[in-house]
């Protein structure tokens, strides 16, 4: 075998992208032959594929955890091969990729990373795999996306990171250990995308009104404003009590020095989509979008929101009427 670690396995990837098989099932195929597979270099090459296969992925999400962690007590110890394995659940394979397998095989101390043959990993990795076998409705928590949403409220996230994240079933994690409210604000600032996610669910939890709090308190900007108009429109129920400080807050903001002519069409459409979709009355807010409207009549979009409070107090005005009439008529 004249190929290194790493040819193999782009070989492996070749040959599987040409006979149109996805990966679990290449390699599946290539799993099954370990057994029957003599040479040395051979079955270094068939385990450095199987776990190259999802190296990207956390350890316990390889689907061939369970076969690295029996492998390993079935070997001989301190065989090259058991060494080899030890590797892969240490996480060093990815150091030998320019390696050839029978180097590997004949120079193991040399050519392969050093193990600290930790019985507490194994045991660890031995009861995720039990844990998930037993109940496969148990969530295992990624230690990285933890750490993401921690780090999310205080730097802008990459977009490798947003895609980790994006990956993940955000609701099975404990949310509101990661994120405090008094950080929710930073978050919205800095990772608007993830804050869209992310709001609807710590808005759900016991500590919805700590949050919505510290939204209220905080600057009104652009993303807050988005990203609570996307928490409403998902059917995240919040009181009448915010929504009157927040839209009215909203409205004060654009008043700001220097004058935003893309946060005031946003604050506008953000009122008209909230009363089109019947989660605000606009009776409870005429004065204040009347007057808003008429400081920014000159810009794109606000006439649109003119325009409705204006129908809906036209509205308002013949109800009170037909009111006042059915009232004068019963008490004649």
């Amino acid at each position: 075998m004249t190929e290194t670690f790493s040819e193999i396995y782009s070989q492996f990837l070749s040959k599987q992208e040409s006979n149109r098989q996805d990966c679990f099932t290449a390699a599946c195929i290539l799993f099954l032959s370990f057994d029957t597979t003599r040479a040395p270099s051979a079955r270094l090459a068939i385990l450095y594929v199987l776990y190259s296969c999802y190296a990207t992925a956390p350890l316990e999400n390889n689907p061939f955890l369970t076969f690295f962690l029996q492998l390993l007590e079935e070997l001989p110890a301190k065989s090259v091969e058991q060494h080899f394995v030890y590797c892969i659940l240490e996480e060093t394979l990815s150091r030998i990729g320019d390696a050839l397998p029978q180097d590997v095989y004949n120079e193991p101390d040399s050519k392969l990373p050093a193990i600290q043959m930790d019985r507490n990993l194994v045991d660890s990795l031995r009861l995720k795999v039990a844990r998930l076998i037993d109940d496969p409705d148990l969530v295992i928590l990624n230690e990285q996306t933890k750490q993401l949403l921690s780090d999310a409220c205080c730097r802008i996230l990459s977009l490798a990171e947003n895609e980790t994240l994006r990956n993940e079933r955000l609701s099975d994690y404990p949310l509101t250990d990661y994120i405090a409210p008094h950080q929710l604000p930073s978050l919205v600032d800095l990772n608007q995308f993830l804050a869209l996610s992310i709001v609807p669910l710590l808005l759900k939890t016991s500590l919805a009104d700590a949050y919505l709090q510290a939204l209220l308190e905080a600057p009104i900007t652009l993303n807050s404003i988005e990203v609570v108009h996307h928490a409403l429109v998902n059917n995240v129920q919040v009181s009448q009590e915010f929504l009157h400080y927040f839209i009215s807050k909203s409205i004060r903001s654009c008043d700001e020095k220097p004058r935003r002519d893309r946060k005031v069409k946003l604050v506008a459409r953000f009122v008209q989509s909230l009363v089109e979709r019947n989660i605000i009355a606009m009776k409870d807010y005429f004065i204040e979008v009347q007057a808003f409207c008429v400081g920014y009549m000159k810009l794109k979009g606000i006439t649109d929101l003119y325009r409705l409070a204006s129908n809906e107090a036209q509205k308002q005005i013949l109800l009170n009427q037909q009111g006042n009439s059915g009232g004068s008529t019963a008490l004649k």
